[in-house]
């Protein structure tokens, strides 16, 4: 969908320019009985029945023109309201491929404006702005010539008010455009400071914050109202212009068509016609001068649109071509390096072993199964998962076998069990039995008044840090994939919790990675991998992880030959 010029499908299209023209002719036949009504009026006796004919004439038309108003109104909605389901749709698509870094650099306050507030103002611009004005301009120009056929001096004298009109507003738009981004970049950090203390709320109460944060969205909603304030009464300059320019152009018409009528070249019929048509154009000029005023409002939202459509992203229907179907669980890194997080790490993990991930905050414990997980991409280098380069293969079919645990990636709102087959929505009553047991949590499900169909809010923050972690590793062993990857499961768990944890990770039958700083963890594994730095410094043994003798990481480039 282009965002320059904002075409309309061709279908649209052929309804606007049907309802301009259909308006048009409504409004010849307004002329012709208001002509004809006068002309009986001026020249009754006695017969004043043949006056009625016209007038009845004239509530005809006007029920028509009403008719055509509804519908032209019905019409140019639903093309935006089309318009943005369907670049709704895209903005999506694009959004669920850009990668987890990406969005972590993005406000939400920015993501959820695009999403929202400028879907809003580039539907205004397509209903009201652009296809309304196409509708208006042909009515315009037709009802104009329609003017000019009957007196030229009432058709030049209308153009030229309506001319001026236009120029004004178009030295007002340029002062809405600057207001306009004004309130963007307010409402985008209003938006974003509402988002983030809902989510924080308790950070704020517990350390005592609630008249720090009070104060500061204070200041910032009272930005927002003056910034709002200030559009305002620049968009109500424009449309005082719009009304002036429409009863204007009536005036100077009806003066141009008195003198004409006072030289004889015009009759008072013919001046009745003409002004009540310069009248009823009014409402489409003042339409085409409002486009204007939704071009401003809408350019900066299309251009952040346009721009975020621009930015990177990963088409997931032309991530690899290649379907993948896990088996044996073996894991290779050849050469792979993410900037700022991996440099040059090759090895391989053998399929059906656990291996702890250990190192240092900030070594690239959590890339590395973003790697795997696919919710990073390397800058350099390539991973194999069964022999199979993971870049090559289709996003679903490389990452249907692989479960994850991670605090990037939390419950979602919704049922335990909606979070529980997430991945697996076909997943039967006795595999979700399996894997309640295997993690523990048959007594949470038996202790819910609904059990599965209880509802969790947004984050699972309902349910104790435990209990989430529980039901997040519940959720990436269903059908139990053959590779788990789980970052940091235990951490701020109780013994009990990390205990239940695990037991599901000892019994686990697949490849299991486990990114940890607990020993305890490390010793359920087969193998240890030592980062630092980004760079894969030891491998061996997870019992002799601290002797200085075991297999080093160039050793194991080796097996990727």
């Amino acid at each position: 969908m282009s965002l320059g010029l904002v075409p309309l499908p061709p279908r649209d299209l052929a309804w606007v320019i049907a309802l301009g023209i259909a308006q048009a002719l409504v409004l010849g036949g307004w002329i012709v009985c208001t002509w004809q009504a006068v002309d009986a009026i001026a020249g009754m006796q006695q017969d004043i029945a043949a006056v009625y004919p016209w007038l009845a004439g004239l509530l005809a038309v006007s029920l028509c023109m009403g008719g055509l108003r509804a519908l032209e109104f019905r019409v140019c909605e639903r093309i935006g309201f089309d318009a943005v389901r369907r670049l709704r749709m895209q903005l999506y698509r694009h959004m669920v491929g850009m990668a987890p870094r990406q969005i972590q650099h993005r406000s939400r306050g920015s993501l959820l404006l695009r999403l929202t507030g400028d879907l809003t103002m580039y539907r205004t611009l397509l209903s009201r702005g652009i296809a309304r004005g196409i509708a208006s301009a042909i009515v315009l120009v037709i009802g104009l010539a329609v003017v000019a056929w009957i007196s030229g001096p009432m058709a030049v004298a209308a153009i030229l008010v309506f001319g001026l009109g236009a120029a004004a507003s178009v030295s007002q738009g340029r002062l809405l455009r600057r207001a306009t981004a004004v309130v963007r970049r307010r409402r985008s950090l209003l938006t974003g400071n509402i988002d983030e203390q809902v989510n924080t709320l308790a950070v704020v109460q517990t350390f005592g914050r609630v008249g720090g944060e009070t104060s500061r969205l204070s200041h910032q909603n009272d930005s927002m109202t003056k910034a709002l304030n200030r559009e305002a009464a620049i968009r109500g300059r424009m449309r005082g212009i719009s009304a002036a320019t429409g009863w204007a152009a009536v005036m100077v018409a009806l003066a141009a068509g008195a003198y004409e009528m006072s030289e004889g070249y015009l009759t008072l019929a013919g001046l009745a016609a003409a002004a009540t048509c310069v009248r009823h154009l009014a409402s489409p000029a003042r339409n085409l001068a409002l486009v204007h005023d939704y071009w401003r409002r809408a350019d900066i939202s299309r251009r952040k649109i346009r721009d975020f459509l621009n930015s990177r992203s990963r088409p997931l229907d032309e991530l690899g071509h290649m379907p993948v179907r896990v088996r044996a669980g073996m894991i290779q890194f050849d050469r792979v390096s993410v900037k700022g997080a991996l440099s040059g790490v090759s090895g391989t993990i053998p399929g059906r072993k656990r291996v702890a991930i250990v190192g240092p905050s900030g070594a690239g414990k959590s890339t590395l199964l973003g790697l795997v997980a696919r919710l990073v991409e390397p800058d350099q280098g390539e991973v194999l998962v069964d022999g199979i380069v993971l870049s090559s293969a289709t996003l679903h079919t490389s990452t249907r076998d692989i479960g994850i645990v991670s605090a990037d990636l939390p419950l979602m709102r919704g049922t335990l069990r909606r979070n529980l087959t997430y991945r697996h929505r076909s997943a039967s009553d006795e595999e979700l039995a399996s894997v309640l047991t295997a993690c523990g949590l048959d007594g949470l499900v038996g202790s819910l008044p609904q059990g599965l169909d209880s509802w969790l809010t947004e984050g699972g923050r309902n349910l104790s840090a435990g209990e989430r972690q529980r039901v997040a590793l519940a959720r990436a062993m269903l059908r139990f994939p053959r590779i788990l990857l789980l970052d940091e499961p235990t951490t701020n768990l109780d013994r009990e919790s990390a205990a239940i944890f695990h037991a599901a990770i000892d019994r686990y039958p697949g490849t299991v990675l486990i990114a940890t700083h607990d020993p305890a963890e490390v010793a359920l594994t087969d193998m240890t991998w030592e980062l630092c730095d980004g760079r894969l410094v030891r491998v061996g043994p997870s019992e002799d992880r601290h002797d200085p003798g075991p297999l080093r990481a160039q050793d194991m480039v080796g097996t990727l030959q």
